[in-house]
């Protein structure tokens, strides 16, 4: 009969280490390039340190008011996520919607991207 190891060190590091380690193996195992609403319990309660039972109810109930925004024709803007645009093409019975994921750069590529633009213009950087 398996027991469960209850870590008693006082180093956290140590004890969410074997948590990532679990994590990112399941996550190999399933990978068919889709995240699953399992993977995303599984990431936030191991970044948060919150109960899996709380973060389902709080995952669950964010994507279902993303879900109501987005279907009334709303935009969102999450960063760092980014944008989701929402575009109606046709009229009438053939509508559609179309959603449009414009990703956000994270804060260290635009940091990157300004420090490049400004040695590219800087004269003492030339030869």
């Amino acid at each position: 009969m398996a027991t469960k190891k209850k870590a008693v060190d006082a180093n956290e590091e140590t004890v969410e280490a074997p948590i990532e380690a679990a994590v990112e193996e399941k996550v190999e195992k399933e990978d068919d390039g889709k995240i699953r609403k399992k993977q995303i319990y599984d990431h936030v309660t191991v970044a948060t340190g919150l109960r899996k039972r709380e973060v389902r109810e709080s995952v669950d109930a964010t994507l279902a008011y993303f879900h109501q925004v987005l279907s009334e024709g709303h935009d969102l803007q999450i960063p760092p996520l980014g944008k989701i645009r929402v575009i109606e093409r046709g009229e009438g019975e053939n509508a559609k919607m179309i959603y449009k994921v414009q990703l956000q750069k994270p804060k260290e590529d635009k940091k990157d991207d300004e420090a490049g633009k400004e040695a590219l213009a800087n004269d003492e950087n030339a030869d």
